[in-house]
This record gives structure tokens, sequence and C-alpha cells, in this order.
């Protein structure tokens, strides 16, 4: 195995090229969690698992470079966070590839030149593309929080590393990737302070929403948390903006340039689903006042209102329309 163990504030560099296909990446497993605290990460078939790390650590901080060739996924659950010695709040940049994290019920989709926040008392998960280079760095949490104290806001938050200071941050990591080891010893910890202090105005610049191109990945994660609760009365502008840590107004703009607005865009899919269902023979025998309920709506005659305005019936019409449209024909009389 190519490896070293480093000291403190050396470099660990490693590769699975001096070892067996058929080792690679078991041993990559082993070393992906020794860098990056304790994950699940499930075997996968593979031939050969081509893939090198190089890391450095100083401070408790751990710098990280790390490539996977092939569909990788892993999680965190409880059992993984109690083995952890220290709270972490890490920072994942993709230098090429893709990689999607789930954070709780949130997920989050990065491209090359995208990063974000995890924390490491939370469950999560990750899955890998093809061809991912990944860089990292993990911070003793109150490292970060002295810096920002609102820091966690931004856990699970897609942002870009390609422009202003984003791009500058994720320029000067390859940089100290790469010319770690150059610098006088006496002079890393100095330049590992610049880097948090770069961090902490990078993510302290971060505007209320972000830009184009992340607001739609926003949008698209705002869609699939109402899709999840449309079952639940509160959901509305108010829990939308508490779980997304936005205000109101950020909510609002999500959704435009639509052609809808957060509360119709709810209102019509919980419409479409009381329609489905009042269409489905398996929920003949429940009555529409239950179907209503289940799918958020309190008031039945504002239900009523709402699709007859939707679908130009009343819901005990659409029922009985569906019935008579599933009905099988009758057989033709014979001569």
């Amino acid at each position: 195995m190519n490896t070293t163990h480093p000291d403190e504030g050396s470099q660990e560099a490693w590769s699975t090229s001096a070892l067996r296909p058929d080792r690679q990446f078991e041993a990559w497993r082993e070393v992906i969690v020794d860098a990056h605290l304790n994950w699940d990460i499930p075997k996968i078939k593979c031939e050969s698992f081509p893939a090198y790390m190089r890391q450095h650590r100083l401070g408790g901080l751990r710098l990280t470079d790390c490539t996977a060739p092939t569909r990788v996924s892993g999680t965190r659950g409880r059992a993984q966070i109690a083995r952890d010695d220290e709270t972490y709040l890490t920072v994942v940049m993709i230098a090429e590839g893709s990689e999607t994290l789930r954070i709780g019920d949130d997920e989050v989709h990065l491209t090359e030149g995208m990063f974000t926040l995890w924390d490491s008392t939370r469950p999560m998960a990750f899955a890998t593309g093809e061809h991912l280079r990944q860089m990292s760095l993990l911070i003793p949490e109150a490292e970060l929080l002295r810096r920002m104290p609102r820091v966690r806001d931004l856990v699970g938050r897609p942002m870009g590393g390609l422009h202003g200071a984003g791009g500058l941050f994720m320029d000067h990591f390859r940089s100290l990737i790469r010319r770690f080891d150059e610098m006088p010893a006496a002079s890393r910890e100095s330049v590992l302070h610049a880097t948090l202090d770069l961090l902490g105005v990078c993510l302290g610049g971060q505007p209320e929403l972000p830009p184009p191109r992340l607001r739609q990945l926003m949008h698209q994660q705002v869609r699939n948390h109402i899709e999840k609760h449309l079952s639940d009365p509160a959901l509305g502008i108010a829990t939308l903006a508490s779980h997304f840590r936005m205000s109101e107004r950020n909510v609002h703009k999500l959704f435009a340039g639509t052609g809808t607005t957060v509360s119709a865009h709810i209102r019509e899919r919980r419409l479409a689903m009381c329609r489905r269902d009042l269409a489905s023979r398996s929920l003949r025998a429940r009555h529409i006042s239950e179907i209503a309920h289940h799918w958020g709506f309190t008031d039945l005659s504002h239900f009523s209102k709402a699709f007859r305005a939707a679908y130009g019936m009343s819901p005990s019409e659409w029922r009985a329309q569906a019935r008579v449209d599933a009905a099988p024909e009758a057989p033709p009389h014979a001569p």
C-alpha cells in the first residue's frame, strides 16, 4: 500500500496503485473513513478501484483531496455519529464529477464548482457520480462558530465556487492542498487561520437567495419538501421558511416567474391528490371529507369550492363520473 501516516502538520499521501485490483476498494473505504469520520460505506462490485487521497492535519483541521472512479454511497447514522470524538463542520467541494448529499429530509445535488457544509452531528447520506474528485475541509465546530455564529444556517445549502468569494475560496483551497508541504512548518498554522477567515468571508457573504442556477436547485428542494408533506395541514409559507431557514419573502421569490405562487402550488397539488383518490376504486368507501382532510383541507366547504374552480365540477360529481367511466360496457344483446 502506497501510504504514509502523518505526524501533526505533515502530508498523508495514498493511492491504490500498488494494491491488487480486488483489494483496492476495501482499502480505499478504510482510508476514506479514517479521513472523514465514521461512515457506513457498502461494498460495491468492481474489478478494480483506481483512486488516491492526499490529506494534511493540523490543529484539529483536516484538509483532504480524494477521488472515487465509480459510483459509491454511504451513510452516517446514530451509531457512526456516537463514535466521533469531536464535533466538526465540514466544507465539501466538488472539483470534478458530482455528488448528492441527503441531510435529514433535505437533498442537495452538487456538481463541479459547487460546495456545501455538513454537520457531523446530523444523520446524512451521500451518493457519488462517476469520476468524482472531492476536496473537503473538516473544521472543529468552535473554530467556525467563532467566526460565524449562525454558520449552521448554511448546512446543506448548495453554494457556487466558480465566481466571487466562493470562487476565491475554492481557488485558494486548491492551491493550499497542493502547496501545503512547501510552506515552513512555523507558518502553516497562520495560513490555516487565514483560510478559515477567508471561508468566513465567503460564507458570510452568501446572498439571502442563491444565484439563478442554485436558486433552481433550491426551488426544486422546496417542491420536493412540499410533495412529501402535502397531508400536513400546517404546510405553508411559514413552515417552509422555518424549515429552509429563509424569510417568507424569499420563499415567495423562489416561485417568481413560475406562473404560480407557493400557496397556489400547494393547493393545486393537494387538489390533484384528492382528484386521484376520488376516482380510485379501492377508496370508494372512503367519505369525500376523509379524503379532503387527509390531503390537508380542514374546511370541506372551501375544498368543494376550490375543487369546482379547478375541475369544473364538484367532488361528488367527479367521483360519480369516474365510476361511470370505469364501469365495464354491457355485453351486446343477442339477435
